[in-house]
């Protein structure tokens, strides 16, 4: 029988590949929709369908049923070392799409664009960091990312059937607290917009309500893909035997995978989107009922005679 962990994840990592894929074919389709803004989507999205796919990983025998834990096959050192970079990543690039909105909202720069490589920079290089550090840290025979308690490959927390204090130590240092400092600067960011937008008068009332609510959707999407896997791993600590709390584990392979699919729905799919969307399923629509309808081969033509001409007399 399948666990419910690995029952959630797979379908939360389905969802989040198809929505990922949906989303990065509508960049590639709409030539309109590649503003800066839009790339730093369409990176948040290459980097979340990445992450989707290592956790599908999960699913292999190799790593849901390894035959010796202490022996940690290659697949699962990909997983561990790919999932540590792409979720930070992602949290990263929320953070840049935050000081985009702070650039366009508050500062109203004529040129965000300019930022764009420093967001490649932060998102993809710290996250990168990270890793090249544990890798080195493998090198000299410190292996820190593999079986660690988890039904997925990760920083290690157990070692030799034992919890290890530093394995903690490290998820949170290198994990949690990138993205608990992520997390402060970008409400930090949402407060002082919805704060400056409350002061201008420079767009209606409805338009405010709506960038607030959407801002106060992008700080859910990121506590709720985060703090289970959080609160779980902390739990763990005061935990008798330091056992997992199944509950906080359920949570945290369902919402986790299912990051690149919240993402996609909070931050990609404005109204704008949805009526292009409605404008090239319509067009589609239309092409096809009119290839499929039967074409005429030609009128047949009736003779009317023409009246007899009288002859005057």
């Amino acid at each position: 029988m399948v666990a419910t962990p690995l029952v959630l994840l797979a379908v939360a990592s389905s969802v989040s590949i198809a929505a990922c894929l949906a989303m990065m074919a509508c960049f590639l389709l709409f030539e309109e929709s590649r503003r800066c803004g839009r790339r730093i989507l369409f990176y948040l999205n290459a980097t979340d369908l990445c992450g989707a796919i290592l956790w599908l990983l999960t699913l292999l025998p190799s790593i849901s049923d390894p035959d010796n834990p202490d022996d940690i096959p290659l697949v699962c050192f990909i997983q561990g070392y790919g999932l540590q970079f792409c979720l930070l990543s992602s949290y990263l690039w929320t953070s840049c799409f935050a000081f985009h909105l702070y650039q366009i909202l508050v500062k109203t720069n004529k040129t965000p664009e300019m930022y764009e490589w420093r967001y490649i920079l932060l998102s993809w290089g710290i996250p990168l960091i990270i890793v090249a550090m544990f890798a080195i840290q493998h090198l000299c025979g410190f292996v820190l990312i593999g079986f660690g308690g988890l039904p997925w490959c990760w920083i290690r927390s157990w070692s030799a059937n034992e919890w290890a204090l530093d394995g903690y130590v490290l998820q949170m240092l290198f994990f949690y607290a990138p993205l608990m400092v992520a997390l402060c600067f970008n409400v930090t960011v949402f407060v002082f917009v919805a704060n400056k937008l409350g002061r201008t008068t420079v767009m209606s009332s409805g338009m405010e309500d709506k960038i607030r609510r959407r801002m106060m959707a992008y700080t859910a999407v990121f506590l709720a893909t985060f703090a289970w896997g959080a609160l779980g791993r902390t739990f763990q600590v005061i935990s008798p035997g330091h056992a997992i709390s199944p509950a906080f584990l359920s949570l945290t392979a369902f919402f986790s995978p299912l990051q690149g699919a919240l993402n996609c729905l909070t931050y990609g799919l404005n109204k704008l989107l949805r009526e292009r969307i409605r404008q090239a399923f319509d067009r589609w629509w239309r092409a096809g009922v009119s290839s499929g309808a039967p074409k005429a081969t030609g009128e047949k033509r009736t003779l009317v005679p023409s009246p007899k001409r009288v002859r005057r007399a």
